[in-house]
């Protein structure tokens, strides 16, 4: 469904004017559409498909290697094998219907022109003032909420912080005064827990506020290597057992703040290691690939497709609980006894957006987590 071409006649290899080699287990489908039918493939031909499991005389228009486009009618039948799913296409080339069809477009459309024109300038305009005034209230709500944020950050990092050191020091004052004294070893222990969960509560509140200042924390964006970033995130965690397999890195080259970067992934290894199986030895596969997807994710009805560093993580640890994909990148979420302060994946999340990039997770088919994560290839500004 969201994978590569698995196989692909000769007749079409020639009209797309591709090798075998270029396309099978390289391409999608979206990567031989042109602009338009690739928007109308994925919004409209996919869900139907979804939907229905079959698909009959769909119109798309191909481009081959040098350019050219080519029309053709495509019938398209979801297949079901085992737990996986595919897509059976064949299609019919309709050159002179697809030329028939342009002509008549093109002549309604200039027919109508003159009589649209002014009607057109109108509601263009009128469509800029509304996204003018919808503009003027975003900028006022950002403003607003990076005045409260600087007013958060305050707090956690003193109006909060203060009290809590001074819990601290009275319980632990009045604990040595038990031990001298000799009251109650109940007293003691109730001042040792208060101490501790004062100390806890501290921690999160640093913690805390560390996540909430990342944006501040976003150095000057560079190049670098995936290997390198892994191999810098391994000698940081320092532990011998865990042995990612990198061996399917066909693209290695990102950008951004490799620092933060170089973070995510020293979480996700110190997760997968964590919370291995008891019942089978620790494996971390980890791939990349250069894949072309829609920019906008948060602006409905908008396309602009550009390309992306994909990098999949996946290990065959215990996994989340059923039904956690939409909650495991969630603020204090844990999902194990055996969790730290629930704010590994909060990062991860916060930084790879913070590239305007984007991150996934789904059971893995080897029993654990996959992460997918998304990053741009051009030169992020974090400021914007």
């Amino acid at each position: 469904m969201d994978g590569p071409l698995t196989q692909i006649n000769a007749r079409f290899l020639k009209q797309l004017e591709y090798d075998c080699s270029e396309v099978v287990g390289e391409m999608r489908m979206e990567d031989i559409l042109t602009g338009g039918s690739k928007i109308f493939y994925k919004t409209h031909f996919l869900p139907m498909l979804m939907m229905q499991e079959r698909v009959d005389e769909m119109f798309l228009t191909f481009k081959s290697k040098s350019g050219n486009e080519f029309p053709v009618l495509m019938n398209l039948e979801l297949i079901k094998e085992k737990e996986e799913q595919h897509i059976q296409a064949v299609g019919l080339h309709i050159a002179k219907r697809n030329k028939f069809e342009k002509g008549i477009i093109e002549a309604k459309a200039t027919a109508e022109k003159a009589l649209k024109e002014n009607e057109i300038l109108s509601e263009m305009r009128s469509r800029l003032e509304r996204n003018q005034e919808n503009l003027e209230r975003q900028l006022r709500d950002l403003k607003r909420i990076n005045f409260e944020h600087l007013e958060f950050s305050k707090v956690l990092s003193h109006d909060l912080q203060e009290p809590l050191r001074k819990m601290i020091l009275f319980a632990g004052l009045l604990e040595d005064k038990s031990e001298k004294d000799g009251l109650d070893p109940k007293l003691k222990f109730y001042l040792h827990k208060l101490s501790g969960l004062s100390e806890d509560a501290r921690v999160l509140l640093i913690k805390l506020q560390r996540f909430h200042s990342l944006e501040n924390r976003m150095k000057q964006g560079s190049k670098g290597n995936l290997e390198d970033i892994f191999e810098s995130a391994l000698e940081r965690i320092n532990n011998s057992e865990i042995k990612p397999d990198l061996s399917q890195l066909k693209v290695k080259k990102v950008y951004g703040d490799i620092y933060l970067l170089t973070r995510v992934f020293r979480e996700l290894l110190k997760n997968s290691y964590q919370f291995r199986s008891q019942e089978r030895s620790l494996s971390i596969h980890i791939s990349s690939s250069l894949i072309t997807e829609n920019y906008y994710w948060a602006v409905e009805d908008a396309y602009r497709y550009t390309d992306f560093v994909q990098i999949r993580f996946e290990d065959n640890g215990r996994g989340f609980p059923p039904n956690s994909k939409d909650h495991v990148f969630g603020l204090l979420q844990k999902f194990h006894t055996d969790s730290g302060a629930g704010l590994g994946l909060a990062y991860c999340k916060k930084i790879i957006e913070l590239h305007h990039g984007r991150i996934f997770m789904k059971p893995s088919s080897v029993g654990g987590t996959l992460f997918t994560i998304l990053l741009p290839i051009y030169e992020t500004k974090f400021a914007e």
